[in-house]
């Protein structure tokens, strides 16, 4: 990211991420009364791996700036499911 965007970005990429695995992590922990633990773990694979392959076959452009920015908060969502899960159980 910092070749394409610039070091500029690197901080807002992070802020990104941090809101929102902060805002799923509220969001799953409500949804993990309401779920199986099994679902919402199938959930983030799914997306993590989809999020993956992307990443290994995706040419970044400077001029798409909102994928960084989509990418980082997706990776978000799926590390909210991660932690929510792993540690209550």
């Amino acid at each position: 990211m910092a070749c394409t965007l610039g070091v500029k970005y690197i901080g807002y990429n992070m802020i990104a991420f941090g809101i929102t695995n902060f805002m799923f992590s509220v969001i799953v922990g409500v949804l993990a009364r309401h779920m199986a633990a099994e679902a919402l773990v199938g959930i983030a694979t799914v997306l993590q791996l989809g999020l993956a392959v992307f990443l290994l076959v995706w040419i970044p452009d400077g001029d798409l700036t909102p994928v960084f920015f989509a990418v980082s908060a997706l990776w978000g969502m799926c590390d909210a499911i991660w932690q929510i899960e792993c540690n209550c159980k």
